[in-house]
This record gives structure tokens, sequence and C-alpha cells, in this order.
């Protein structure tokens, strides 16, 4: 059986269970938590999902029928959890969704001709502002020095594990975006926006340049963000990449806004979208490469 397991009740967590059901390819689709009366959990028995408060207990005893893992806890959560799990899941799938540094980093967003079983899909702030640093690190060379991703959320969206957080957020997306990107300099910065009514996700990349470029290769730029654009928008549908002209010539400012699906998160929470979707474009390469093959040779047989 093609079956999946989701840890944590929380928003990424129903949010995802709901985004996978929609594209059916699991026969089915677990949610484990420990807490029965926590608001997610609730709501996972009231809308009659697969659920149970048994915990990382339950998720032992379902793995022989499930093929892949989706971590939706936190990253002090992830720790223990992976622990507990980890002889159990050397042949599965397990995707991380938390900001912890667990598994090899990994943007759906670049072709994935291999996808390693242990999966750490950065943050948000990482899945949207990585390709966009790649391809501007690819043109610019040298002449690009630094780079500044400014995360701005609002504050309704962040719930208490991203609260929690917050420094893993900032040390696993400012190491990934070094790792994948190749830049030597990068920082990272969260801001939890309080305003009523919510407002909209948006990350503000800056990039500081050793000297001013020409117009060739400014509109290089923008015809690669609008291939960006064009390729996330796959599974991210609501991803909007704009480059801005800058007053001072050797900055540049592109901000990625990202309006939610609305599924169980509501849509100016882009920022927990981007990462449940993300997991969901990956679950559907995992099922492509790896799991139709071995369901073929088993009918073969």
């Amino acid at each position: 059986m093609n079956n999946a397991i989701i840890i944590g009740t929380g928003k990424i967590g129903i949010d995802l269970y709901i985004k996978l059901k929609r594209i059916n390819i699991f026969d089915k689709i677990l949610i484990f938590n420990r807490n029965k009366y926590s608001e997610g959990a609730k709501y996972c028995i009231k809308k009659k999902f697969l659920y149970s408060n048994s915990g990382v207990k339950g998720v032992k005893k379902n793995l022989q029928f499930c093929n892949i893992i989706f971590d939706c806890t936190s990253a002090n959560s992830n720790t223990v959890i992976v622990k507990s799990l980890k002889r159990w899941i050397k042949k599965k799938f397990y995707i991380n969704l938390t900001p912890s540094n667990f598994g090899k980093y990994v943007v759906p967003y670049f072709n994935q001709n291999i996808i390693p079983h242990e999966v750490n899909l950065i943050t948000c702030g990482g899945q949207t502002s990585i390709p966009i640093i790649s391809i501007f690190k690819k043109i610019l060379k040298k002449n690009l020095i630094y780079s500044e991703l400014v995360s701005s959320i609002s504050s309704k969206s962040a719930g208490i594990a991203t609260r929690n957080n917050i420094n893993e957020y900032i040390v696993n997306t400012e190491k990934a975006i070094k790792q994948i990107t190749k830049i030597k300099s990068a920082k990272v910065i969260i801001n939890l926006n309080p305003s009523v009514p919510p407002v909209n996700m948006m990350n503000s990349l800056f990039f500081e340049l050793k000297k001013p470029i020409n117009l060739k290769t400014y509109n290089n730029l923008k015809i690669e963000l609008r291939k960006i654009n064009s390729h996330i928008k796959f599974y991210i549908p609501d991803y909007n990449a704009t480059l801005f002209k800058s007053f001072n010539k050797k900055i540049l400012r592109v901000t990625v806004r990202v309006v939610g699906q609305g599924d169980y998160l509501p849509t100016y929470a882009g920022n927990l979208d981007i990462i449940t979707s993300s997991a969901v474009h990956l679950s559907k390469q995992i099922n492509h490469n790896y799991l139709n093959v071995k369901n073929k040779k088993k009918d073969n047989n």
C-alpha cells in the first residue's frame, strides 16, 4: 500500500493533510499527535481524518504500511522523534518540514533526479529565496558580495512552534542559502507583523554588488526572474517575485509575495502555504520517481 504519515496536528500538519488528500496519490494518509484536546486534534476528529493521539508509538505501528513520513512538529520535537524512529525509517522517505538541521537540504524547484531519503525542506524563506539567489549568483558571479533575506509575516500566522523556532529558522535558512547557492556572505532576518487586518507574507531580498551592473545584465536578471515565477507557480500558484530598481546602484532588491491557497490556513499565511506546497510537490516527485516503479515491479511479479 502507498500510505503517508503526518506527525503533528498544528497549522502546517492539517494544511498538508488537506493538500495531500487533493492530489490523491496515497491510499491512506494518517496523522498523529499526542494531545487529543488540542485545537488541531479536535479539527481532525471533526473532519474525520485518519487521526490518532498515540504519537510516536502509533507511528511505529503503522510504518510497515507507509512510504513517506512528514514531520510537521517543531525543531526540538523533530530531534526527539528522529532519535526514536531512526532504526525504523532507514528505507522510508522522511520529509522534515521543521527548521531543524535534520536531513539533506532540498528545494523542489530544482530538478530532483535523486531524492535523499532524509529531506530537509529548510524554511519558507529558504524555499522562496534560494532559487532567486542561485540564479543571481550565476549571472552576477564575483560581483555579488552579499545577500540579505528579510521575511515579514503576519503575527497571526505564527503559531507556537514558529515563535519557539525563530532562532532555528534564521540559522537553518542562512546555512542552506550558503550551502546551495555558494554565496559566502548571507544574512536572514524575520519580522512578525502585528497589524490588523493581517498582511500577506512578503520576503525582501537585498543584493550588494561590488560595482553597478549594466542594462543588459539587469534585463537578464528580470528575464530569469520571470522564469522562476513561472516554474514555481506550478506548485505555489500565487508566488510572485519582482525586481525593483534601486536608488543605490550597488544594491538590488527583489520582493517575493505569496498568497496562500486558503485550504486550512488563511490566505495571508502564505509563509506556511509555501512549505506545505513544497512538501506536496516533492511527494509527487517521489511517487513518480520511486514508488510507482516499486509498485509496477510488484504488479509484474
